[in-house]
């Protein structure tokens, strides 16, 4: 009798144990084949979308990294994208920017050439001016593209030293000297004797030349700039404030995007470029800037933090 039951609970257990192996065996395949048109979805570029939320299983977690995976893979395909349209956009830009000095080298030396042949010394030195002007430009143009291009790549970084920012702003006034002269613009300053502070000099002094170049070129002839360092609990600030034309009130963050130009500024030469390319320098160096609309004129603030 005790054999018997025995027997029974064995073959009880057997067939409970075979039960239960088919349909953990068979559920098993059902998650198998989920996965799978899971993974096929994912191949073909299909919106996942979650049908096993808060749930313990195997499954669940598989299809909760696949979504992960594929919002990942579409960030990067998205960001690939905006990346091409910005490459797309900038060949257009230096295209369209080096068009007229371009065509202008081709038409002045075609003047030149007329001009020798016809033994008009006057025309030949006004034509040669104009020539070099558009060289200038042309120059200008290829080596801010290649700073800009270099800077958002990181191939150039810059080297924070502490050194004293009123030189640098000092050099940055040097440079920008003549073509100030040969306006009758003069320089208001207010500034300390030494303000010591990290910073780039180099690449704060391409910054600064590039603001100041804009306050010139922006201003009337025989105006003022004033230029203003001080530090604060924070920040270390550079103002720089010309009473020339000013921007369009809502430009003011508009400015700092590349190639972007003011309404105001369009008889003025310029390819928009300056700004951008100093803002991104004063950003690798942990600053900001800001601009402020004048009566007249345009205030630029540069910060840098203490």
């Amino acid at each position: 009798m005790t054999v018997l039951i025995l027997a029974a609970l064995l073959a009880g257990a057997a067939f409970g144990g075979g039960v239960v192996y088919f349909i953990q065996d068979h559920f098993r395949k059902n998650e198998m084949d989920k996965i799978n048109k899971l993974t096929e979805s994912l191949i073909n570029n299909k919106e996942l979308r979650c049908s096993a939320a808060g749930k313990e299983t195997l499954y669940s977690k598989i299809e909760n990294q696949l979504i992960r995976i594929q919002e990942v893979l579409d960030g990067r395909r998205k960001g690939a994208e905006k990346n091409k349209e910005e490459i797309q956009k900038l060949i257009s830009e230096i295209a369209h920017q080096m068009r007229t000095p371009l065509s202008n080298i081709k038409n002045y030396t075609g003047f030149l050439k007329e001009s020798s042949e016809k033994n008009e010394a006057s025309l030949y030195m006004e034509y040669l001016t104009d020539l070099q002007k558009s060289e200038e430009q042309l120059c200008f143009l290829v080596e801010s593209f290649i700073k800009t291009a270099r800077l958002e790549q990181g191939i150039i970084q810059v080297h924070n030293q502490r050194y004293n920012l009123i030189e640098t702003v000092l050099n940055a006034l040097g440079e920008i000297q003549k073509k100030a002269e040969e306006k009758n613009i003069c320089f208001q300053l207010d500034m300390p004797k030494q303000i010591f502070c990290e910073h780039d000099k180099n690449w704060m002094c391409e910054a600064l030349y590039n603001l100041l170049d804009n306050s010139v070129k922006y201003s009337k002839f025989g105006s003022s700039i004033d230029i203003a360092v001080r530090q604060t609990e924070m920040f270390y600030k550079i103002q720089i404030r010309d009473y020339g034309i000013g921007i369009k009130e809502g430009e003011e963050n508009k400015i700092f995007q590349r190639f972007y130009r003011s309404e105001l500024a369009g008889e003025y030469e310029g390819c928009g470029i300056g700004l951008y390319l100093s803002r991104k320098i004063i950003l690798l160096q942990k600053g900001f800037m800001k601009a402020k609309q004048m009566d007249p004129g345009l205030l630029i603030e540069v910060n840098l933090p203490v």
